[in-house]
């Protein structure tokens, strides 16, 4: 298993713990010091407190993974337009707006996540449930603006 893999997978409980989500990691290493990114998110909002709390959660625990006394550390939210990168990332954001781009081009498709998997998305849109297959995604991101509609 890589670094960034078990970081992750250590991290993953120390958050679930707190009601947060790691939704990605990044770490990169320079010159005997190491930079670590955390993108998260909590289903109740994800703003500043939510952030600090995974800071100082997350933190002193690099200090002793990585074995450095001072890592930068970097935690933020996803964004209001977050791009969808992985199965995972559907999964995290279940229950959320989201805005389908197809590879054959058209008009968006926007809709709620209703469930998915790695050859397909159910959406809830105003017209009902619709299902799109994985591999006609060309992108997808949240769409936080058409949660209130």
């Amino acid at each position: 298993m890589q670094e960034t893999e078990l970081l992750t997978a250590e991290l993953e409980s120390l958050l679930a713990g707190a009601g947060i989500v790691l939704v990605e990691l990044s770490l990169s290493r320079r010159h005997g010091s190491a930079q670590t990114r955390a993108v998260v998110f909590s289903g109740l909002g994800t703003g500043i407190a939510e952030c600090s709390k995974a800071h100082r959660l997350i933190y002193p625990r690099l200090q002793i993974l990585l074995g450095i006394e001072d890592p930068y550390l970097e935690v933020t939210s996803p964004g209001i337009d977050r791009v969808l990168r992985s199965d995972r990332e559907w999964e995290i954001f279940k229950g959320r707006e989201v805005r389908v781009i197809r590879k054959d081009g058209g008009e968006p498709t926007r809709g709620r996540i209703l469930s998915s998997d790695a050859e397909r998305v159910v959406l809830a849109t105003p017209v009902g449930e619709i299902t799109i297959a994985r591999a006609e995604i060309a992108k997808a991101r949240l769409d936080y603006p058409g949660e209130g509609e």
